[in-house]
């Protein structure tokens, strides 16, 4: 008596629940926007992605960024002219040699004009300015390695996401067909209860069995409303925007390389890697800039134009001549600086190091895995003609 209250009870409280899921499902679906005019395959997911995706174009900027700040760190290399217009009004009292008589110490009030043109051009900087500009470039180069990683990143998400898509749709038609399999099961057993064939805790069990499977199916949908979510996010699309996508009939492809051939293609491919080698570079430019704070710098100077007390001025004036500097003191801010420079070059590289290691550990791993995806494929194709055929077996037995 306590078994027969408690089973229908279940029953209904599954059904009920599936019922209002799949409800629920059909009455809030995504927002409604004008659907794709055809299935999407992987290529186009991948030039949509391209197109669209918000990482790729802040690379690209960050690119450009790089390449004008290279173009900073030429602009030294080559000479500073400059105009120059001043206009002022003085006086000043002349200190004069004791015991020299003069009509007067006072100067002005008077005015001055002065126009110009103003050139200086640094000739030696002990290698400053070429170390500045190697670091700018390889700067660039690295941010260059950055946005293509940055490339490779996107499209792999794509293809991530389209695969788990499909993988989603996929599980959503096996949650159909096992409800469709559940209620035969149930009908069957109705008859087999009807014909006395079979008790009522039979059909009771087939009914939650049903109710079991509709709410995998409600499951089911919902992995695929996220999964084409993801998708679209993926793609640089509104996550709400309809999508549909094709199946995939391409064949398993090659073989796995070797894991040893796949360490050193990573090793020496991987953008990431290359990035981190250009930093180091450029780390090592920076300490060759910070050495060469320690050294002299001459610069060349010249100017040329005129000078009057009138508004319009008639006298020439000019000059010409050079520069010698030489650090004596500074604080001691050079010799922090170049070693600053020399910690950060070390970091680079203990970080190129560590990222090695990752890298190794990831292909070790993703190659591991493709092994037992392949082989789980193949072991899943016997299951599953083996399950067919019982299947068939078993509807038989039950028909008869």
């Amino acid at each position: 008596m306590h078994t027969r209250w408690n089973l229908p009870l279940l029953s209904f409280l599954l059904r009920s629940i599936g019922a209002f899921a799949l409800v629920s499902a059909t009455a809030f679906p995504m927002t409604a926007q004008p659907v794709a005019s055809a299935p999407l395959d992987l290529e186009a997911c991948v030039r949509i992605a391209v197109q669209k995706s918000p990482f790729i174009r802040a690379a690209q900027e960050g690119t450009v960024a790089a390449t004008e700040a290279v173009g900073i760190s030429r602009a030294p290399l080559y000479p500073e002219v400059g105009f120059d217009a001043r206009y002022r009004r003085f006086d000043t009292h002349v200190f004069l040699p004791q015991g020299m008589n003069v009509p007067a110490t006072t100067v002005g009030p008077t005015d001055d004009w002065m126009a110009g043109l103003k050139a200086s051009y640094v000739l030696f900087d002990s290698g400053l300015r070429r170390a500045e500009l190697d670091a700018a470039n390889l700067g660039q180069a690295a941010t260059e390695e950055d946005a293509r990683r940055v490339l490779q990143d996107v499209v792999l998400g794509v293809r991530q996401a389209y695969y788990r898509l499909l993988a989603a749709q996929e599980a959503r038609v096996a949650a159909g067909a096992r409800v469709a399999r559940r209620r035969d099961h149930s009908r069957i057993a109705s008859a087999r209860k009807a014909a006395g064939a079979a008790p009522q805790a039979d059909v009771l069990r087939a009914h939650v069995e049903v109710a079991d499977a509709e709410l995998a199916l409600v499951r089911a949908e919902t992995d695929v409303r996220i999964a084409k979510g993801d998708l679209n996010v993926a793609m640089g699309l509104a996550v709400d925007r309809p999508v549909e996508i094709e199946k995939d009939t391409a064949s398993r492809g090659a073989e796995p390389p070797d894991v040893s051939v796949a360490l050193a293609l990573a090793r020496e491919q991987r953008p990431e890697v290359k990035v981190l080698r250009q930093r180091v570079a450029a780390a090592n430019s920076g300490v060759a800039a910070a050495k060469a704070s320690f050294g002299p710098r001459v610069k060349a100077e010249g100017a040329f134009g005129w000078r009057d007390d009138r508004f319009v001025p008639a006298d020439k004036d000019w000059s010409a001549g050079l520069a010698v500097q030489i650090p004596v003191f500074t604080g001691f801010a050079s010799t922090h600086r170049s070693r600053k420079a020399a910690s950060e070059a070390a970091l680079k590289e203990a970080e190129l190091a560590q990222l090695h290691a990752r890298i190794d550990q990831e292909v070790w791993t993703a190659h591991a895995r493709l092994l037992e995806a392949r082989q789980a494929v193949a072991q899943t194709e016997v299951l599953k003609d083996e399950a067919t055929e019982t299947l068939r077996f078993v509807r038989a037995r039950y028909e008869a």
